[in-house]
């Protein structure tokens, strides 16, 4: 990657179904000044390894962090990336699929995550989107965050806020 290459903000969009399998889908985008990514698109080979490179570093940076679903630990894993520009050759953005299953159950489910704390270098976002018959009933998260509705959880923070730590979502299964 260019050193010129700066997060300029991310979005994560979480799915969960009720047979507990959790779908993420992490979106990064980048002020790329150089077009460096705009330009590794029309290089295959380039492109492959770039992506296999970023798919590693995402899941080194998921191994660090500890998540439990009802108490029992489960592990992240990186499917796939995907390298686009929103219409800009600088304007760059790269999306990673991230899957993981835990054991869900009737009644109340308890989501953790344990990472580093560390300020924010940009703002981002967050959308947790529960199994229809289900609800969000309480959350210990870093940031701003608010139930919209039932079942989802949005959260976001601002760039230079606190953001990690011990975080953890409960939401019952009807």
């Amino acid at each position: 990657m260019s050193e010129e290459v700066v997060p300029t903000s991310a979005s994560c969009f979480f799915s969960v179904s009720r047979s507990g399998e959790f779908h993420q889908f992490l979106v990064y985008d980048y002020y790329d000044p150089r077009g460096y990514y705009a330009k590794l698109l029309d290089k295959p080979k380039k492109c492959k390894g770039e992506l296999r490179r970023l798919c590693a570093n995402m899941q080194s940076f998921l191994d660090q962090e500890e998540v439990k679903v009802n108490g029992l630990r489960v592990y992240p894993k990186v499917v796939t990336a995907y390298i686009g520009h929103r219409g800009f050759m600088d304007s760059t953005y790269i999306a990673w699929a991230i899957t993981f299953r835990g054991p869900l159950r009737r009644g109340l489910n308890v989501f953790e995550n344990t990472s580093e704390r560390e300020r924010a270098e940009y703002d981002f976002e967050i959308l947790w989107q529960f199994p229809r018959r289900s609800e969000v009933v309480g959350f210990q998260i870093s940031t701003e965050a608010q139930v919209v509705g039932r079942n989802t959880l949005y959260v976001t923070a601002r760039r230079g806020e606190v953001v990690g730590g011990y975080e953890r979502i409960e939401f019952v299964l009807y």
